[in-house]
């Protein structure tokens, strides 16, 4: 059912699982694109294990439906360096997994590939999609359209609210090397930074990190790709979303021309958990310990069903 997969994008080589149930052959397959950071095939950051494509691989296999899910470039078992990678990389991995997949997946019905992508990688799925015109559709789950600016200023005064619930010794120390005063200055100041210097990577906070990611991101633009998208599109937002809100989601119906089918999951966080309190960066830990809701599945699944069934319908007639 599992197999390790080893495919070459530009020079390098990345290393994935597939995961096709048993049956019979030409089955749709998902392909997983990660959310931001140094995650690997399951979704998992250093120290924060959210096994995001795991529990939906695990889930799309039972109703026998092909996945694929890869680690990034410079992550677990894949050749690279993720430290000065891009969005650019990121879109071109992606695009070497479908032409991978599509080509060498024999039990993989080619025409019935799906791409999926969670936050930064649903905000990257209609780019890819627009280079890889015989995807089956796109799915989004907790995607931004917003600029990076205003996420992050966003994203900041959530943590500094965080911050200032914390007491004891632990709270200042946090608040001492986390708290950002001015969150839009400091994202200013951030741009202009990205925009003068040469180097490869560069200092943000207390980390070396790929400026151009930064780059590329802060003049990202995913709704000039959704205007012109040519595929079927499921988005699935959260109403406890604070990094990604879910209005982006209801909006994504707006913006493309084509047919797409827009949810909010009542009590979702962005880790597709169900979260009973307020959510937040800090209440990630304790929401990944159990699984994504069932409901995000369950939409994925039916969809795919549905693009499956109406596709047959139109070659019928």
């Amino acid at each position: 059912m599992h197999s390790e997969v080893n495919f070459p994008s530009d020079k390098i080589l990345l290393s994935g699982t597939l995961t096709v149930p048993k049956g019979d052959s030409s089955l749709p397959c998902v392909i997983m694109v990660h959310g931001s950071g140094a995650q690997d095939r399951d979704g998992n950051m250093s120290g924060f294990n959210t096994q995001i494509f795991k529990y939906i691989a695990e889930f799309l296999a039972e109703k026998g439906i092909a996945s694929f899910r890869y680690d990034k470039r410079g992550i677990g078992k894949s050749e690279g360096c993720f430290k000065i990678a891009g969005l650019s990389e990121m879109v071109e991995d992606a695009c070497a997994a479908i032409d991978y997949i599509s080509k060498q997946a024999d039990d993989v019905d080619s025409k019935q590939i799906y791409l999926l992508g969670h936050s930064e990688g649903a905000v990257l799925a209609p780019e890819v999609a627009s280079k890889k015109h015989d995807l089956a559709g796109i799915i989004m789950l907790c995607a931004s359209l917003r600029s990076f600016e205003e996420d992050g200023v966003k994203n900041a005064e959530v943590l500094n609210r965080d911050l200032n619930k914390m007491t004891g010794l632990k709270g200042k120390l946090a608040r001492l090397f986390l708290y950002s005063k001015t969150p839009l200055e400091t994202m200013i100041k951030l741009r202009r930074k990205v925009e003068k210097t040469k180097a490869k990577r560069m200092w943000v906070s207390f980390s070396r990190v790929s400026t151009k990611f930064y780059r590329e991101t802060f003049n990202y633009d995913v709704k000039s790709f959704l205007k012109n998208s040519g595929h079927p599109i499921l988005a699935i937002g959260g109403s406890k979303d604070f990094q990604c809100h879910p209005d982006d989601t209801l909006l994504i119906s707006e913006v493309s021309p084509n047919q797409t089918e827009t949810y909010v999951v009542e009590g979702m966080d962005h880790m597709l958990r169900f979260q009973k309190e307020e959510p937040s960066i800090l209440s990630y830990a304790n929401s990944c310990s159990s699984p994504i809701m069932r409901e995000v599945n369950e939409r994925v699944y039916a969809w795919i069903s549905n693009q499956k069934a109406n596709k047959q319908i139109n070659q019928d007639k």
